[in-house]
């Protein structure tokens, strides 16, 4: 009886160990979060919140699920909202980025290559420096000046002009019949002004160093341009008056130094000045290449009757040659002509050479 009765409560025991080990262990309750905690704070594994959750052991009954917050707008009083703003899509992704070319710079003071198309004044800022050497045949005398003028506005230049050199045969020497290299006495300033683009005015002081002379010179620039191969012009230098002395010229020294000398040795009444009428026409054959003619009547002493040899009275010039733009700041030139077409002995040539700064 004892026996039986041992057995059956060592059964009872071995039933109520292995009900024990069968058993799921309870999960622990989720700790509460604490009140300042953030709002984005990561959520404790599992998902659960309460007892109420679906176990092993549950009677079927769901989990429960947290929804994500959303984040908080980055502006929070609205200031950076664009009403016309397109829906859907942000700034970034709609603005096109687009490269465009600055605009190209112009040079000021720029003068064209073409001879046609260049202003009667220079731009503003620029400067020329000009020699014209040329001569006739017979009789034989040359002369070389220097001219240099530079633009103070577009529409305004001031102008300098020295005869530095001449080859003749000294009319003071009556013995010496020779030619020989004389050093050039005139100089001048001059101020010319453009009222349009075809019209100017110039007005020009030519003085001679010893014995002193002094002249004021007018002339009304003109140059009208057809298209972009013609263009005509001229009275640059139309009226020379005599202030003292004689009147002195830029084109030939032998004409001054013959004045000099006969200002010193008498009294002999000198040119009271000269009216000229000078014309030119270019046409442009190639971008750097022009044809250039010129023509005009020269009245010295405003009279039509000659009073000695070549330039006294009335006489007519004629000359025509070319111009060659070899750099855009380089120009060479070569003519031939007449100074006076009533003799014979005035033919010659004449060059050109102009660099600008």
């Amino acid at each position: 009886m004892r026996v039986r009765r041992l057995i059956s409560i060592l059964a009872v025991g071995l039933l109520a160990s292995a009900t024990v080990i069968a058993a799921p262990p309870k999960k622990a309750p989720a700790k509460p979060a604490p009140k300042d905690a953030p709002k984005d704070a990561p959520k404790p594994a599992g998902g659960a919140t309460g007892a109420g959750s679906g176990s092993a052991a549950g009677g079927g009954s769901g989990s429960a699920v947290d929804m994500p917050e959303d984040a908080p707008p980055k502006d929070m009083e609205g200031k950076d909202e664009n009403p016309g703003a397109p829906k859907g899509a942000t700034v970034e992704a709609n603005t096109e980025v687009r490269v465009v070319a600055p605009p190209p710079k112009i040079k000021r003071g720029a003068y064209p290559i073409e001879e046609v198309q260049r202003p009667i004044t220079m731009p503003r800022n620029m400067s020329e420096v000009s020699l014209g050497p040329h001569a006739q045949l017979s009789p034989y005398f040359g002369a070389d000046a220097l001219r240099a003028r530079y633009g103070v506005t577009d529409k305004a230049q001031i102008g300098v002009t020295y005869v530095f050199a001449g080859i003749y045969d000294d009319p003071a020497t009556v013995t010496d019949d020779s030619l020989g290299l004389h050093a050039g006495k005139a100089v001048g300033v001059d101020l010319t002004v453009m009222l349009k683009t075809w019209a100017a005015v110039r007005v020009a002081v030519p003085m001679y160093i010893s014995p002193f002379a002094l002249a004021v010179q007018l002339g009304a620039p003109l140059k009208f341009t057809f298209g972009d191969k013609f263009a005509i012009g001229g009275f640059d230098d139309l009226l020379t008056i005599r202030l003292k002395g004689f009147p002195p010229t830029f084109y030939q020294e032998f004409y001054n130094a013959a004045a000099a000398d006969t200002l010193q040795m008498s009294s002999t009444v000198q040119s009271r000045g000269s009216l000229r009428f000078s014309t030119f026409g270019i046409y442009q054959y190639k971008p750097k290449t022009a044809l250039v003619g010129r023509l005009g009547v020269n009245a010295d002493d405003f009279s039509t009757t000659k009073t000695g040899g070549v330039g006294t009275g009335l006489t007519t010039f004629a000359r025509i040659g070319f111009d060659y733009t070899w750099k855009t700041y380089l120009d060479l030139g070569l003519s031939l002509g007449f100074d006076d077409l009533a003799h014979g002995g005035s033919f010659g040539p004449a060059g050109l050479l102009n660099f600008r700064i």
